[in-house]
Order: C-alpha cells, then structure tokens, then sequence
C-alpha cells in the first residue's frame, strides 16, 4: 500500500479515522465534515474552498456551543473537535487537483458516518458491512507513488499478523468493530474487515479493555491469547478457535496470568521453539520500585494454561535511555536458532516511541541488547511505530507489522495505523527494510 502524502489527502484521511473511534458525541463533527466535503463539487473549485470551509468552521463552532449545553464541560470533545478544524484548515490550503479524489472521499466518509449510524442503532452487522464497502475509497485516498505507507485504513493497534493457507490474518486491539479486530488478504496490501474475533469475553473478564491479541497455531486449533482486565489488575488469557478467523471462544475459569504485584501481566506473544513445545511472552507494568519487564514461561501442551511446575523467566527491562524506562509488546523470532526478541520502548502515544531488538540464546534467554537504540523509529511516513509482531510470508521473507500514527495526527484521538516492512539479517542481526 502507498500513502498519499499530500497535505489534503492525509488531512482528511486522519479526519475520517479519528472519527471512527469515536461514538456518539462525534456524530455530528463528522456529518459536519462530510457535509463539507461534498460541497466540493470539482477539482477546479479551488476558489470556493475557504468560504465553504469558513461555513464549516461557523458550524462546528456552534456545535460546539450546543454540545456544552446537552453535555456540560467536554474537554475531550472540545479537543477532538479542535483536531478536525485545524486539519480542515490544512485542508485548504492543500487542495490541488493532483491529491484529491472528490469521489473517494465522498465515498470514505459516508461509509464511516454510515458505521457510526447503525452502532447508534444497535446494528453492529451493518455498521462492519458500510466499513468494509469504505475500505477500498479510504485506501485509495492514501495512495500514491510513495512506498511505505499504511496499509490499512483505519485504527489498528496492536497488530499480529499469521499466513494460514496463502491468506494473512490480522488481529488488532479492539475498537468499535468489537474485542478484537480481524481483518485478512491475499497479499499483505489490500486488507479486508471481517469483524470480531472474540465476540464473547471469559465470564470473568471486565468488558471494553481487551488489547494487544496474538495468534498461534497448535495443531489444528487456532489459539488467542490477549490482554484483558478483571476488578483488580490487567491479566492474560486465551481463547480457541478451529479456524484462523474465529469466532475464538474463551471458556476459562480466570486468567492464565496476571502478576498484581508487578503492576499486571499485558502485551502476549506465544511461540513454539525447534522441538515444538509452546511459550509464552508478555510484559508487567512494573510497580513498587520494580521495573517494567518482559518475561517468559513454558506453556502446558494444551497451550492454554501455564506449564505445572515452571515459573516465569525476566527476559529484558529498560537499560537504554531511548526505552524511557519502558519495554513492552513483545514478539519473539527464531533466526537459525537465535531467539530475536523485539520490543517497543518509551511513550506509546509520542514520536519518541520506537521499535527494537535483542537477541536471546534460547526460548528463556538469556537475552542481550546488540544495539545502542531501536531498529525502526519515527520517519517520514510515521511517527512512533511500535506494537509489533513478526511473521514469515508465504514465500519465507521475514516481516515485521507494526502500527504507527501519521506524522500529523500524532497521539490521540488520531488512531494508530497499519504498517508492515521486511527484515533482513546484516551481520547475523536483523534490520528493518531489508529483502
């Protein structure tokens, strides 16, 4: 996928994603925007854009103004509503004919407004049946001549990515498409919204804080182990499936993990070493004085319970002044032998987040650090890339799916985007972009 990079086809790109997030209070930001979009009526109608986008302006200020009134003080709103009129400003003065595709993005917005409408309705079906019909427009906004860009059009946090059969399966953190998103494709560039992985949590597990999933297969069952709150801690468990796109069921009586005591158990990675036995990865908060850690422990044959009589193994904590005393999201690779362990570092919602690498003798470490700093940091298509996993292709390449905010829309409410890149080994270290 290629990446529009024109300052209008991002502006409205970031506008169309942020929504999305969003829920009802934003209805009305959004119908604002797609009203003023559509006034738009050719390329050539430059001349018109600041009288129109004043309009809007007008509007939104006395959305505003109302939305006070029904809500009381809304900061997020008001903040969130700021965002979209500075990018409308942006707008502006980035229209040219050569960025901008009146139809598409037409067409991108009214399925996204569309999505909002039916989750006010209820409809959860609908609202993914108008995702999936915007996902072509939305992407093709994006477009362009430049490589690296995003490859998904809306929020995906978190992604892990597995081939099953020459298709790819992406789960991500959830969203309003549900506990865990999942979307597929034929070839890592053109992706397609399926809905919910996990549509039913454990009995035990507290609704709407679900992230960070992973995807194994043990087999024949497709296991998913994800991040998941009770009443007192962050906690992992798993759910099992007999195929790669769910729906993933979680029977479990409580959590496969949780560490109160180190601040909770977050972020899972399983993986199975050369003699085929499963692990399992994840990271703690870190809590009284104890440092942010990710750790390791043998999974029983099943997968879904932790080996009797093992205990958890600290891999790695924060020793580089670029992780901003944070190690987290875990994924393990096994190169020849070597265990790489990758892992994000510092603030998730800055450009100081970042991507980077250590290199373990064996499924329980030891692990060291090769690298003064992380392998895959902020760059001119990103900023602050984490999240992420590693996978081969069909075709045995290495690559690496992480997400990361446009360089504009930085932090939230702006959402989290899709990327993915190959690796290489330089050295008998891996890199990023390599073929």
């Amino acid at each position: 996928m290629r990446i529009r990079r024109g300052p209008f086809a991002l502006a409205i790109a970031c506008v169309v994603l942020s929504v999305f997030g969003l829920t009802d209070t934003l209805v009305t930001q959004v119908r604002l925007h797609h009203a003023q979009v559509r006034l738009t009526e050719t390329r050539q109608a430059v001349e018109q854009t600041s009288a129109q986008l004043a309009r809007a302006q007008h509007e939104l200020e006395s959305t505003i103004a109302t939305k006070n009134q029904d809500l009381g003080t809304n900061t997020q709103l008001l903040d969130q509503l700021s965002v979209a009129e500075g990018r409308l400003s942006q707008a502006k003065q980035g229209l040219s004919s050569e960025n901008f595709t009146l139809s598409n993005v037409d067409a991108c917005i009214k399925g996204v407004e569309g999505a909002i409408g039916a989750l006010q309705g209820g409809s959860r079906a609908a609202a993914l049946s108008s995702l999936q019909g915007a996902a072509v427009p939305c992407e093709t906004i994006e477009e362009d001549e430049n490589p690296g860009g995003p490859v998904y059009p809306y929020d995906f946090p978190d992604p892990d990515v597995i081939e099953v059969a020459g298709t790819y399966y992406a789960y991500g953190t959830n969203t309003a498409s549900g506990n865990v998103q999942i979307i597929t494709s034929p070839d890592l560039a053109h992706w397609t919204l399926v809905g919910d992985a996990l549509p039913q949590l454990a009995s035990w597990a507290t609704p709407g804080y679900t992230w960070a999933p992973s995807v194994i297969e043990d087999n024949g069952t497709f296991l998913l182990y994800y991040t998941v709150a009770t009443h007192f801690t962050q906690c992992i468990s798993v759910a099992a499936a007999s195929q790669p796109q769910g729906p993933f069921n979680d029977v479990s009586s409580g959590p496969i993990t949780c560490q109160p005591s180190q601040g909770g158990s977050i972020d899972p990675f399983p993986y199975t070493d050369r003699a085929g036995r499963l692990y399992l990865t994840w990271k703690t908060n870190g809590s009284a004085g104890r440092p942010a850690t990710i750790w390791a422990q043998p999974l029983d044959p099943s997968g879904t319970a932790i080996a009797s009589g093992s205990a958890p193994v600290s891999l790695l904590a924060p020793t580089q002044g670029w992780e901003g005393g944070v190690v987290e999201g875990p994924s393990i690779w096994d190169d020849q032998g070597t265990y790489f362990l990758f892992y994000s570092g510092n603030n998730w919602e800055t450009a100081s987040y970042a991507e980077g690498v250590a290199a373990c003798s064996g499924p329980l470490g030891p692990c060291s650090k090769p690298f003064g700093g992380p392998i895959l940091g902020s760059e001119a298509d990103f900023s602050g890339p984490g999240g992420a996993t590693v996978f081969t292709n069909a075709i045995g390449q290495p690559m690496i799916a992480f997400h990361g905010w446009l360089p504009n829309a930085l932090g939230p409410p702006n959402p989290r985007l899709l990327f993915i890149r190959a690796i290489g080994i330089r050295d008998g270290l891996p890199f990023v972009g390599g073929t």
